[in-house]
């Protein structure tokens, strides 16, 4: 078992070829207040940057995971539910922002 504590809210974010709005979502997710957020990119088999940039954001409450296999939103989303480890899941696109 992990000695982290566990996260108030797992956000899951299913992302494909989302090199140019996946860093301004995660950075939303992230700067919720009042509650201790995890950030669980699922890549979707990107052919773009999008690894890289996440990877590249070196936060431990950024979580990636990269597929094997293309599933679609439905199926990357359920790969981020499946290693989230909030109290609660919240879904964000990879081209939207959380105010």
């Amino acid at each position: 078992m992990s000695d982290a504590p566990r996260p108030d809210v797992s956000v899951v974010i299913a992302a494909y070829n989302a090199a140019d709005t996946i860093e301004r979502a995660i950075l939303s997710a992230a700067a919720q207040q009042d509650v201790a957020v995890e950030v669980i990119v699922v890549d979707d088999c990107s052919t773009d940057g999008t690894r890289d940039i996440v990877s590249a954001i070196g936060e431990a409450h950024v979580k990636l995971v990269a597929l094997g296999r293309n599933r679609g939103p439905g199926g990357a989303r359920n790969a981020g539910f499946a290693v989230a480890r909030g109290r609660w899941i919240a879904v964000l696109d990879s081209d939207d922002t959380m105010q």
